[in-house]
């Protein structure tokens, strides 16, 4: 009884800065970074789907579909986060698509993905995916899945040219007045977060969402 009560106010000072959410019941966690859907926590295993040259961690994995890095920009959540995944393409060539895995909270329901080259351990370009000239690709994707329901992969055409081995970053920038989540997947990688349009620091290991590049 006592540790219950204990991991209860453990949790309760995690999500300090939760903000009221629908009634799906989505609160905000880690400072307004991670989004949690609070019903019975699941992943969900991939239905059959063709796997990304250049960089997968979807097929043969799974989705986390309650939880998820936020994506944000204005209201609710009033921060705007901006999540980037590092890849190491898995072979040379040109791309077609990108696919996501990133659902909708609340307020407007659309993002950009972007892919850009690495620079010095962050994304070359700013969080924004300016100046252009440092971006590799990019799309929007819209009409979102609801977070915590099973999980669709968004595609959005991307056409770059990548190299066997070379680390790259793919983020995802939500548009105005939206609150979306990157559901994880089951694989880690590096990860760096932008808040209000600048990166913070890097790290290794981290939770990643689902990511899949053609």
């Amino acid at each position: 009884m006592k540790k219950t009560f204990v991991l209860c106010l453990a949790l309760v000072a995690l999500s300090a800065a939760a903000f009221a959410a629908d009634a799906q019941r989505n609160i905000t966690i880690n400072g307004g970074k991670q989004t949690v859907f609070m019903g019975a926590h699941s992943r969900q295993a991939p239905a059959p789907c063709k796997k990304g040259a250049f960089y997968d961690n979807i097929c043969g994995g799974s989705i986390n579909i309650d939880e998820g890095w936020t994506v944000s920009n204005g209201s609710p959540i009033n921060t705007q986060y901006t999540p980037a995944n590092q890849i190491v393409a898995l072979k040379s060539g040109t791309t077609t698509k990108l696919g996501v895995t990133v659902s909708f909270v609340e307020g407007t329901n659309g993002a950009t993905v972007y892919l850009t080259k690495d620079c010095s351990g962050v994304p070359c370009s700013s969080p924004d995916g300016k100046p252009k000239k440092d971006v590799l690709c990019s799309g929007t994707i819209k009409n979102l899945y609801n977070a915590g329901d099973p999980y669709v992969v968004e595609h959005t055409a991307c056409k770059a040219k990548l190299t066997k081995g070379k680390p790259y970053w793919v983020f995802v920038d939500s548009d105005a007045n939206s609150w979306l989540a990157w559901d994880l997947s089951a694989a880690t990688g590096g990860l760096v977060e932008g808040t209000n349009d600048v990166w913070g620091s890097p790290s290794s290991g981290q939770p990643v969402g689902g990511l899949a590049i053609y």
